[in-house]
């Protein structure tokens, strides 16, 4: 794909936006959560290979041995044949098939410079998204078609500005300077994806690395945030309790009661002295245990997670944690399995592409404010990689856009103004330009 002559760079972000909230909207009818992308990934692998990019899929993009709560094989074929179903070409998930899911694409300029990556996330949430008329995307045709699965969180929006991206830089190719990357991530709701594509070094030879997330505090469209703090470090544990069974009426003093000892950890745990250098959080979100009316449950089950907002916090929270657990286990004479299920880390936005961001975003016509100061109180999993660049020496910025956000994020009637698809490309467009002019 060739520049042409007289065409100007914005050209193809304006002339293609259209394109772009189509494109938006097809992910929306087609949501998967964690592992089973199946579908965004074919999306976006078909559009990379056919506008030139080198693509990477499967085992050579993602660390197999390191992700956490992977679906069951019944779950991952079936969402593989809805992909399919749902019109993706087998070639494009083939590499993804048992759970591998992501791309990656590569472009390479006639003239050196920067390894430059931009980070875009895939996956959707569990939730069964509104149907009713008032909703935007019920009313307009492109409501999630696979039930129980929904791109409430922007994720679908992610996805379309880094294509929109992508295509700016294959019409564009010309201004590239060193290597384009594009990093399409996986299984970032359950904070897991990161991990994968860091052990298979995909980020080792990035100097800058760009990402974005739609809304969070910033609800007004054409509103940025470049100083965004407070990313909370976060751990994730699935806890089994086991003891044994008996009746309880006749023999309760011979049963070893696993929801006993499972109560006495979550009521404990909400009890954790709270740290006194920044904000801590613990939670616990799901408990399954018992059988029946009448028997001592042997086994306990619950899901629960500890945040900081730095690495430290979380870590004495995590620590805390499990003196809990472990202390609850031994009073009640309880076997005890703590399972890691996932974990992020706490990061800032470098200083230097701070002050770079916030003269580039003020340049800009689509730009209506520049947010001096976004606090987050969530965990983000670009933060895993934004850690490993700016650990090897490069430079990493996640960015808020600002958009309405229907009935909030994680909620049933989530949507976004689509003018935040062309707004984040037109800015880390201008950004990529800014940090390769000395090169």
């Amino acid at each position: 794909m060739k520049a042409c002559e007289h065409h100007k760079p914005e050209d193809t972000i304006n002339s293609h936006y259209p394109d772009a909230v189509q494109w938006r909207r097809e992910l929306h009818r087609n949501p998967q959560p964690a592992w089973v992308e199946f579908y965004s990934t074919g999306f976006i692998a078909e559009k990379l290979s056919a506008w030139g990019y080198e693509v990477s899929q499967g085992e050579s993009i993602i660390d197999a041995k390191t992700r956490l709560v992977v679906p069951d094989a019944e779950t991952l074929q079936a969402e593989y044949d809805r992909a399919l179903k749902a019109g993706i070409k087998e070639p494009f998930i083939a590499p993804a098939k048992g759970g591998l899911t992501g791309v990656v694409g590569v472009l390479k300029g006639a003239s050196p410079g920067p390894t430059v990556a931009f980070r875009f996330d895939i996956d959707s949430l569990e939730v069964l998204e509104s149907s009713d008329p008032s909703h935007r995307p019920a009313a307009e045709g492109f409501v999630s078609q696979n039930r129980g699965y929904g791109h409430m969180c922007g994720h679908d929006a992610h996805t379309a500005i880094g294509l929109l991206l992508a295509l700016y830089f294959a019409e564009n190719r010309n201004r590239i300077k060193g290597t384009v990357k594009f990093l399409f991530q996986p299984n970032e709701e359950n904070l897991g994806g990161a991990k994968t594509m860091v052990e298979k070094g995909l980020l080792d030879d990035v100097d800058f690395l760009f990402g974005a997330h739609v809304g969070i505090t910033l609800k007004e469209t054409g509103q940025i945030g470049l100083n965004v703090i407070d990313w909370l470090a976060m751990s994730r544990f699935e806890v089994t309790y086991t003891g044994r069974a008996t009746h309880a009426a006749l023999r309760p003093n011979e049963g070893k009661n696993a929801l006993l000892g499972a109560c006495a950890a979550v009521t404990n745990l909400y009890a954790i002295a709270r740290h006194g250098s920044g904000a801590s959080r613990v939670n616990v979100g799901v408990m399954q245990a018992g059988t029946t009316w009448n028997i001592i449950p042997e086994r306990a089950y619950f899901r629960m997670e500890t945040r900081g907002v730095t690495n430290d916090i979380n870590e004495y929270m995590a620590q805390k944690a499990h003196e809990v657990l472990e202390g609850a286990a031994k009073m009640y004479e309880l076997g005890l399995e703590i399972k890691p299920a996932t974990s992020c880390v706490a990061a800032l936005n470098s200083p230097e592409l701070i002050e770079l961001g916030a003269r580039v975003a003020k340049s800009l016509p689509s730009v209506k404010q520049v947010v001096p100061l976004c606090s987050t109180n969530g965990s983000e999993d670009m933060c895993v990689l934004m850690q490993r660049v700016q650990q090897r020496g490069g430079q990493a910025l996640e960015v808020l856009l600002g958009t309405p956000l229907g009935g909030g994020h994680h909620s049933t009637t989530f949507d976004v103004d689509e003018q935040v698809i062309r707004n984040g490309a037109e800015f880390f467009a201008a950004m990529y330009d800014a940090v390769t002019a000395k090169g």
